[in-house]
C-alpha cells in the first residue's frame, strides 16, 4: 500500500516550467533516490511531496495519519539552548502520548474498561514507535553524527556543518513515517555517512532521499528517480545499477533515432522525386504516414570539454619525501611515520572530520611548518595545491579576471584556455560568485592547469559537485600522467581514483595499498592496519641527508666522486687529498657558481675544486635547515641552485682528470 502517491504534478516559476508529468509511489519500506544535476528541481520537487509548496498541476496524496520529516540542504534554525536539549526537543508525538499516558495511570484503579483500553493503546502506540528506547536513542545518534562532543554546546555556537547534523539528528530522533532527505551527506564524515546508511537500513525507513554521493545510494536505495527532460523516470536499483540501465536505454535511443532519421531522409527524399510524376499518389501516401510518425528524439549528451592537466616532467621517482612528521598548530593533531609520494601515486587522505587531514597536506605542500620532522622534495617538483575555499571561489571579479590573477596570462591568452574548460563568449565575464559548484570547479581546473604541475594535492574537489561535474572531474584525473593526492569523504571517487589510501585513525596516519573496496574488505576481516614507525629507524635515519637522498636529490660532491668511481667513470677524476684543500670554514652562501671555464694549470684547477666543493657543502646545510623549516617553495628552489652547481662541479673533475693525464 502506498503511504506516499505522486500524480502527473507539474510546476513552474514565472514561464520556466520547472517540472512536469512526475509520478511516483512509495510504499511502506521503500527506499528512493532522487538524482540530476544542480538546478533542475530536485528541492522543489521534494518541498512539494512534503507539502511545503504547492503544485501547479497534478495531485500528491498521502496515507492517513502519516508524518513527513523533511530535510533541507541548509538547516538554519533559530533555536536556544544546548545540542542535548534541541535533540531531546524530537518526537513530539512520544511526549504526548507520554503525557496521555500520565494523566490515565490514577484513574486506572477505577476498573473502567474504557480507560483501561485507552492506556493500552496509548502504550502499545509508544512502544512501537520506540519510546520506552528513546533515551539511547538520543545518545545513538548523537554519537553516530559525530555530536557526542558537542552535548553541552549552545547550538547558536555551532557551525554551518554542526547545525546542518543537528537537523538531521533531530529529524531522525522524530522518526516520521516517511523521511525526505535533501542532500543529508553534506557536512558528514566516512564515519558518520556508514552509520547513517546503517541506520536507515536497520530502521527499515521509508525514505526519498536527493544526493550526489553515489556509494550512499547505492548502500540505501533501491530505487531510483532520475530528472531528464523536466520530468522523472525511474530504474531499478541503486546509483550503479541505473547508471548502467541509463546508458543501455541512451545507447539504444540513440541508435532507433538514427534509424528513424535514415528512414524519414529515404521517404523525404521519394516524396520530393515523385511527388508530381506518375508515383505522385504513392508519394501522396507516404507523406501522410511521415506526417504521423512520432519522431524519437535522440538523447541530450552532456557539452563536451576538452579539459586536460599535463603534468611537467619530474627527474626521478619520487615528488616528496618526508621523515617521520608531527603535524598541527600548537600541539600535534597527525602523527606519521616515513611518508613517500612516488610519481605515479594516486593517494586518498581520510579520516574524521577535525582529524588533521587539510593540516598534513598544507604541510606537504609548504604552507604549514611541521612541528616534528621535515619535508623534502624534489628538485623538479612542482605542485598544484587546490583548497577547498578555491572550489567555494566568490566575490565580483569575472571569470577572466580570475585566470588572469592565478595565472598572469594575457587576456587572449585567458579566453583561449578558458575556452578549453567550457567559459565561451560571454561566459567569461561572469561574476565568480554567481557561478554554480560545476563552473567553480571548472574554473579551479582551469587555474591548475595553468601550473603544469607533477603533483595535484586536492581539498575536498568534489564539494558542491553534482554527479556530471563529479565524472567528468574523474575522467580529468584519471587521464593527468602525474602524482595525485587528495583528501575526500567521496568513497566512490575514491574508490575509483585511489591505489592508496592513508587514513588518520586515532590521530596517527597509516597506510594502505589499495583502493576503497580493497580497504573495506581488509576491515571486514577484523584486520588492523600497522602501525607506522612513528620516529627515525636508527642513528641518522630522520636526517636530511637521508631523505634527500632517498628523493634523488644531490647530497654533495664527495658522494657524487663515489657514485661517479663506483659506476667506472670518472674513476681518474678522484683527485689527490690533502689537508690544504678541504676547508673546514663554515658559512652560508645564496650565490649561484658562475660559469665554468678553462683554468691553466693543475693548481688553479684544483683550487677552484676546493671553492666549489665547500659552496656545495654550505648549500647542502642550507637545504637541511630549510627543509627543517618546512618551507617547500624555498627548498625546491635551492634545490635546483645546488643541482645546477653540482654539474658545473662535475665539468671541474672532468677538466682536472684530462690535466693529470697530460701531466703523466
Amino acid at each position: 500500500m502506498s503511504v506516499l502517491s505522486v500524480q502527473a504534478v507539474a510546476k513552474r516559476f514565472g514561464e520556466r516550467l520547472v517540472f512536469s508529468e512526475v509520478s511516483f509511489r512509495l510504499a511502506h519500506g521503500d527506499r528512493v533516490g532522487l538524482v540530476g544535476p544542480n538546478g533542475v528541481g530536485k528541492t522543489t520537487l521534494m518541498r512539494v511531496a512534503a507539502g511545503l509548496e504547492s503544485a501547479d498541476a497534478g495531485n500528491v496524496a498521502l496515507a492517513r495519519g502519516t508524518r513527513i520529516g523533511f530535510m533541507e540542504q541548509e538547516v538554519l534554525f533559530e533555536a536556544a539552548g544546548t545540542v542535548e536539549e534541541h535533540a531531546r526537543g524530537a518526537a513530539a508525538h512520544l511526549r504526548e502520548l507520554e503525557a496521555e499516558m500520565h494523566e490515565l495511570e490514577p484513574r486506572l484503579g477505577r476498573g473502567d474498561q474504557e480507560l483501561l483500553e485507552r492506556y493500552s493503546e496509548a502504550q502499545h502506540q509508544f512502544e512501537h514507535a520506540g519510546g520506552y528506547d528513546f533515551e539511547a536513542t538520543v545518545g545513538r545518534v548523537l554519537g553516530g553524527l559525530g555530536l557526542d562532543a558537542l552535548r553541552d554546546r549552545e547550538v547558536a555556537t555551532l557551525s554551518g556543518g554542526e547545525r546542518t547534523r543537528l537537523g538531521l539528528a533531530r529529524l531522525l530522533l522524530d522518526d516520521p513515517d516517511i523521511l525526505l532527505l535533501d542532500e543529508p551527506t553534506n557536512h558528514l564524515d566516512v564515519a558518520a555517512l556508514e552509520w547513517l546508511e546503517r541506520f536507515l537500513i536497520e530502521q527499515d525507513e521509508t525514505v526519498l532521499v536527493s544526493s550526489h554521493d553515489r556509494w550512499f545510494l547505492d548502500r540505501v536505495s533501491s530505487r531510483t528517480l532520475s530528472f531528464e527532460k523536466n520530468t522523472v523516470v525511474e530504474y531499478r536499483g541503486g546509483y550503479s545499477s541505473y547508471a548502467r540501465q541509463r546508458a543501455e536505454r541512451e545507447a539504444a535511443t540513440e541508435k532507433a533515432a538514427a534509424r528513424q532519421a535514415i528512414e524519414i531522409e529515404r521517404t523525404e527524399e521519394f516524396i520530393r522525386r515523385y511527388g508530381a510524376g506518375q508515383r505522385s499518389k504513392e508519394a501522396r501516401g507516404r507523406g501522410k504516414k511521415l506526417a504521423r510518425v512520432e519522431r524519437i528524439e535522440a538523447p541530450e549528451r552532456a557539452q563536451q570539454h576538452g579539459w586536460k592537466l599535463e603534468a611537467a616532467h619530474l627527474a626521478g621517482d619520487t615528488v616528496v619525501q618526508t621523515t617521520p612528521l608531527a603535524v598541527g598548530y600548537t600541539e600535534p593533531l597527525v602523527r606519521t611515520g616515513m611518508l613517500r609520494v612516488a610519481r605515479d601515486a594516486r593517494i586518498a587522505v581520510v579520516g574524521p572530520n577535525g582529524a588533521g587531514k587539510t593540516t598534513l597536506v598544507r604541510t606537504l605542500v609548504g604552507d604549514l611548518a611541521a612541528l616534528e620532522g621535515y619535508v623534502q622534495s624534489a628538485p623538479t617538483a612542482r605542485v598544484a595545491f587546490l583548497a577547498q575555499a578555491q572550489l567555494e571561489l566568490g566575490g565580483d571579479e569575472s571569470v577572466l579576471d580570475a585566470m588572469k590573477l592565478a595565472s598572469g596570462m594575457t587576456d587572449a591568452e585567458a579566453r583561449d584556455h578558458l575556452a578549453r574548460f567550457l567559459f565561451r563568449g560571454e561566459d567569461v565575464f561572469k561574476s565568480v560568485g554567481v557561478l554554480s559548484g560545476g563552473e567553480r570547479s571548472r574554473l579551479a581546473l582551469a587555474r591548475l592547469a595553468a601550473l603544469h604541475a607533477n603533483l595535484l594535492v586536492l581539498d575536498e574537489p568534489t564539494n558542491h559537485l553534482d554527479l556530471l561535474a563529479r565524472e567528468q572531474l574523474e575522467t580529468v584525473l584519471q587521464a593527468f600522467e602525474g602524482a595525485l593526492l587528495f583528501v575526500s569523504h567521496d568513497r566512490y571517487f575514491i574508490d575509483k581514483l585511489a591505489s592508496e589510501i592513508w587514513p588518520i585513525e586515532q590521530g596517527v596516519l597509516k597506510r594502505f595499498e589499495g583502493n576503497w573496496s580493497a580497504l573495506q574488505r581488509l576491515r571486514a576481516s577484523n584486520t588492523e592496519l600497522p602501525m607506522p614507525e612513528l620516529t627515525a629507524p636508527g642513528a641518522g635515519g630522520g636526517t636530511a641527508e637521508r631523505v634527500a637522498r632517498d628523493a634523488r636529490v644531490p647530497q654533495g660532491p664527495r658522494a657524487t666522486a663515489q657514485a661517479r668511481s663506483q659506476t667506472g667513470k670518472g674513476a681518474r677524476s678522484e683527485r689527490p687529498r690533502s689537508g690544504d684543500r678541504t676547508p673546514g670554514a663554515q658559512g652560508r652562501s645564496n650565490r649561484r657558481a658562475s660559469p665554468v671555464r678553462r683554468v691553466d694549470g693543475m693548481r688553479a684547477l684544483e683550487a677552484r675544486i676546493s671553492a666549489m666543493e665547500l659552496q656545495l657543502r654550505q648549500l647542502s646545510d642550507k637545504v637541511s635547515q630549510i627543509a627543517q623549516s618546512g618551507n617547500y617553495m624555498e627548498t625546491r628552489r635551492v634545490g635546483e641552485e645546488y643541482a645546477s652547481l653540482e654539474r658545473d662541479l662535475r665539468t671541474l673533475y672532468d677538466e682536472w682528470a684530462k690535466e693529470s693525464e697530460k701531466s703523466e
